[in-house]
Parts: C-alpha cells; structure tokens; sequence
C-alpha cells in the first residue's frame, strides 16, 4: 500500500510543480486556483508575480509534508510517521521565515523586486520602475512567447522579462545583447515533411551586476520576436536557421508564380492590404481550361472562376491564404485550390498572374 501511495503521490507532485497541458486546460495549476488573490497580470504586472512567487515557492515547501499525511490517510502505520511529520514541518517552517524576509524592508529582498533595484535612480523607488514596466506590459505591442507551462519570455517596448516559477529575470534592452547558442531539430512525422527547430537565446547584460539568463524558443516564435527588439538577435556563423514550413511554401509558390505571364495594369499599384508593408503583386486571372465533361460536378474537382478584384494582394500574402486553406499533406498543397480572399472566386495556381503596372511591351499584344 505504501508503494502506491508513494507513487501516486509522486506523480501528483510533478503534476503541481510541472503542470501537464490538462491540468493547465482544467485550472489544476496554483496561478488558476488563487486568481482571485493573485489579480490580474494585465494590470498589475510586478505585484501580481510578487504574489504568485510567493504562493508557489510556500505550496511546494508544503509538498514533502503532504507526503506524510497521505501516507497517513492511506492507511499506511508506522512508528516513524510522527517524527517525519515533525521533520517535514520544519520545511514549510523555514520557508515561511524566508518569506517573511522578501516582504519586509520595503520588500527589497524579493526576487522580483531586486533585478528592479538595479533601475531605481539615487533618491527614486523601485516601484516608479515597476509601474513603468507594468504600463508597457498592458501595451498590445508587447511579444509574450510561453516557453514551458510555468514559464514565459515576454519582450516590452524597453524591457525583456523571462518569467519563471520562482524568480523573474528583468533587463532592459538597450543594456544587453541576444544571442543564439545553440539549435535541434525535431521532426513531427515519420517523413520528416513538418519539422520544428528550437533556438536557444542567451541574454548577455553589459553589466557584470546583471545576472544572464537563457531561453529556448521555435524559430517561427523568434521570427515573431525579431521585429520587437531593439537590437536583432545574433546568430553565429556555425549556426543556421531553418525556414519554417510556411516560408518554403511561400518560397516556392514565388516560384511557380513568376512563371505564369504577367498582367499588366495602367494604374499605380497600391501597398498589399495583408501586411502594408509590401506593394501588391499578384492578380488573380482565371486561365485553367475547363475540365472534360466527364470530369464535371461531383466527378470531378470544383472549376476556377473569374476573379474581377483589382490588384490587392502581395505574392507573399497570397501564399499564406493559399496555405491557410490547403487541405492534405503540405507536398499535395500547390495541386489544391483556394478561395480569393475578397470575392471568394475560385482559382487554382495557374490563375495567379505577377501583376506590373503600366503598358505591356509591344510584343505581348
């Protein structure tokens, strides 16, 4: 009976201090259960870390004790349970004076208050520092990338914060650098068709008080990532990035597009309404030939149809709606079909034209 308890409680521990996806989808980790104490993290970012830390390092002290009881409760007799209870209760014991000491003087030996500390300029409070830090976290241009179940990288307009069980790792910007140490790969089929690579980031401080600290993210996060950081993360030469799966595609669809004929307009071609950063590319045009008779209505794959939209969409975004759609394995993609984005025709890849404007040439009349 001891045994299975032990192992029972064994695995419930794991669960408490590494949180399963179905504990975290099921409100079974400690940040749910004391949402009400603990407030919301939109908010008050720095307090509501300082309550979290503080609840999550007493609860696991409580876990060896726990052990006790339940062994107690199993069913399980033995004349040294009443001296490990006494033992384990020294435990929590210790951990309440040690939480006792990060509240008190200000609350200057906290674990989250302390990298703040560092900010606070001669004669100011750490708390101007960490309402300036909760005002950016409320900002929806903030990048937050979840790392594990208990943990978070999350990069502000100034400050890059990594969030952990018990500690918070808080440096600005402009006082460190990023760089990639090191990369795997993992493949999600046995084909080897969809595969994921991870970057692990390590920031440097530029000052030696400033404690480093590393963080491993996908490298489709880190593309996400890049655009929020004042200075990009650096990638040594023995390192390489792989494209993502939606990059090769879009790579290749390039491809196949620049070979289609051009069409040509007589206005000046807008910014793409996908991203508004790129100027719109590509017209949809129907030029596939109708299927065979016998090949018609359920026999046969859905015909393209005529797209009348103006020039809107850049080949890059066009790409990305096409793979958003796409049904099958990614090699069957390009042989699909899709839907304009505006007008919902139908085309097929032979009906996406580069689009150029002004006159065409004499010889394509």
């Amino acid at each position: 009976m001891a045994v299975l308890v032990t192992l029972f409680y064994i695995l419930l521990s794991i669960c408490v201090v590494y949180p399963p996806t179905e504990f975290v989808s099921a409100g079974f980790t400690i940040a749910q259960i004391f949402e009400g104490f603990l407030g919301s993290e939109n908010v008050n970012f720095i307090g509501y870390h300082m309550k979290r830390i503080t609840i999550t390092a007493f609860i696991h002290s409580l876990l060896p004790l726990g052990y006790v009881f339940t062994l107690w409760c199993g069913g399980v007799t033995s004349p040294w349970l009443p001296a490990s209870a006494a033992a384990m209760a020294i435990i929590p014991l210790l951990m309440c004076y040690r939480l006792l000491c990060w509240w008190e003087h200000d609350k200057t030996k906290h674990p989250v208050v302390k990298p703040l500390l560092r900010y606070a300029t001669a004669g100011s409070d750490w708390r101007v520092v960490a309402a300036q830090l909760n005002m950016e976290f409320r900002s929806v241009d903030k990048v937050s990338i979840p790392l594990t179940a208990t943990s978070k990288f999350v990069a502000t307009e100034t400050w890059l914060i990594k969030v952990s069980q018990y500690n918070l790792d808080i440096v600005k910007q402009t006082d460190c650098s990023l760089v990639a140490t090191s990369t795997d790969v993992h493949y999600l089929t046995r084909s080897a068709e969809d595969e994921i690579q991870f970057v692990k980031i390590e920031a440097i401080p530029t000052e030696n008080d400033i404690a480093r600290f590393s963080f491993r993210i996908s490298t489709a996060a880190l593309r996400d990532l890049q655009p929020r950081l004042i200075h990009p993360v650096r990638v040594p030469e023995h390192l390489s990035l792989l494209p993502t799966l939606i990059e090769r595609f879009v790579t290749v669809f390039k491809q196949y597009v620049d070979q289609n004929p051009v069409y040509y307009v007589d206005q000046e071609l807008e910014a793409c309404i996908g991203c508004m950063q790129a100027t719109a590319n590509v017209k949809l045009t129907k030029r596939c030939l109708a299927p065979p008779p016998e090949f018609e209505g359920a026999n046969g794959p859905p015909q393209c149809q005529q797209c009348n939209c103006r020039v809107l969409w850049c080949c890059s975004c066009m790409a990305r709606w096409w793979a958003a759609r796409a049904k099958g394995p990614a090699s069957e993609w390009l042989a699909g079909r899709a839907t304009c984005p505006v007008c919902r025709a139908r085309f097929c890849l032979l009906d996406v034209c580069p689009a150029v404007s002004g006159d065409p040439p004499p010889s394509a009349h």
